[in-house]
């Protein structure tokens, strides 16, 4: 059952589909609405099952529960097909189930905060499964079968990431609703004059807390701290500031922001000063640039709770950077 491509019939992993998944994936797709949702939930649910299974074999350390293809609501909303692997960041396992396909389909709402996209070929029976490659990252919908790189590339990739992501450097944002907070990073007020934060926040009309306050949580339940940065000699006394603001989601996510300003003493920030966020795989997911007369930049964008990401502050040949995990 092993798909047309020569290469990948070469370095494709088979492997059984067991009643355990079988039983789940039924289970899974019986609360569905529809006959299309309830077949797209239930070849996703055997496809992360397959992924899940076999990098358990390896002795890699998964976390279904975490996955929003285990989240009855995600499922419903969205089409996922996501493992999580604690510490490192998400699997996309996407199934196909005909042989002569050429291509897989990955959609757009699945694009970011991957570490990989693992495709699984189920036989028709959901007896049999083939994990016929990955790709460390997608840019359209179409993924093509004949660039998949070997299974082994993946587990390769996982076991690069605890060094590369340095976990004793991680920043707990998932700490940071319970009033615990790691050294350098203090409440906005403490670093920022009044002046400077306004209109900075209007975009979530939030009210900062009183300055005799010691925590730094808002009126609509987000935390906001700050850390001055120091970028080296080079910039002399032209420090800047990181504000990151976090706040729980309905869907469970947590939504995030972060804003770079200068420091009081400046009115601008340094013409080109750069401001990116990089997913786990170390791809750059989003990023802004300093025009000549801007008083801070922004990004926002979405998580998982478990997830990682970096944040890169960049000026010339001068580079500061802080992972995060939710």
């Amino acid at each position: 059952m092993v798909s047309q491509f020569p290469a990948i019939e070469n370095f494709a992993i088979p492997l059984p589909i067991t009643q355990e998944t079988r039983q789940i994936a039924s289970q899974f797709a019986a609360q569905q609405p529809t006959k299309e949702k309830s077949d797209q939930v239930l070849l996703n649910t055997i496809a992360v099952s397959v992924v899940n299974n076999y990098l358990s074999m390896l002795g890699i350390s998964t976390d279904l529960s975490h996955s929003d293809s285990w989240n009855p609501v995600m499922q419903l909303c969205n089409n996922v097909a996501d493992l999580d692997i604690p510490g490192v960041g998400k699997l996309e396992c996407r199934p196909i189930q005909t042989t002569s396909a050429s291509s897989c389909q990955i959609p757009l709402e699945v694009w970011n905060l991957r570490i990989g996209y693992v495709v699984v070929q189920i036989d028709d029976s959901l007896k049999v499964a083939a994990i016929l490659g990955f790709t460390p990252e997608v840019t359209t919908e179409e993924l093509l079968l004949a660039n998949l790189r070997p299974p082994e590339e993946l587990i390769d990739r996982l076991h690069q990431f605890p060094e590369s992501f340095g976990d004793n450097s991680l920043v707990n944002l998932g700490q940071w609703f319970n009033n615990i907070f790691e050294t350098g990073w203090e409440t906005v007020e403490s670093i920022l004059n009044p002046e400077q934060l306004s209109p900075a926040f209007g975009f979530r009309n939030v009210e900062l807390p009183d300055s005799d306050s010691p925590e730094s949580s808002t009126a609509d339940g987000s935390v906001i701290m700050a850390k001055l940065i120091d970028l080296g000699v080079q910039l002399g006394a032209r420090n800047v500031v990181l504000l990151l603001e976090i706040s729980e989601e309905e869907n469970g996510k947590i939504a995030v922001t972060l804003q770079l300003h200068p420091n009081p003493n400046d009115i601008y920030l340094p013409e080109a000063m750069e401001l990116k966020v990089l997913e786990a795989s170390n791809t750059v997911f989003m990023q802004a640039q300093a025009r000549s007369r801007d008083n801070y930049i922004q990004l926002k964008f979405t998580g998982q709770p478990e997830e990682t990401f970096k944040v890169e502050i960049i000026l010339d040949d001068i580079k500061y950077s802080e992972t995060f995990k939710l």
